[in-house]
């Protein structure tokens, strides 16, 4: 759950690092100089996922899953920015409750 949350933000910044999909950011990250910062948190996202997958005695099963999983949160991120802002974020307030009860759990 973790990894899939991490994952999902990931590609989300990803997209929002784009100029033509900036608008999903706040207005203060928007700047041109943010924006590469923006795009560097997400390949460190992203990289935080897959390393999160791999944290477990069953990786080969973890790492299938997480490449499998690649597609999937890139389709939501997707079809959330065509359906709208709101949606878009929506979804990543989603991805990072899903990172807490990850952590939650894995904690109790």
């Amino acid at each position: 759950m973790i990894a899939a949350g991490l994952l999902y933000l990931g590609l989300f910044a990803l997209a929002a690092s784009m100029n033509r999909h900036a608008e999903l950011l706040p207005v203060q990250w928007r700047l041109a100089k943010r924006g590469d910062r923006v795009r560097l948190a997400a390949w460190l996202l992203i990289s935080a996922s897959l390393a999160v997958a791999l944290w477990s005695p069953a990786w080969p099963l973890r790492l299938l899953t997480w490449i499998g999983l690649t597609p999937v949160a890139g389709g939501i991120v997707l079809l959330a920015i065509t359906y709208g802002l709101r949606w878009a974020r929506i979804t990543a307030l989603l991805a990072i409750a899903m990172v807490f009860a990850g952590i939650v759990s894995a904690l109790g």
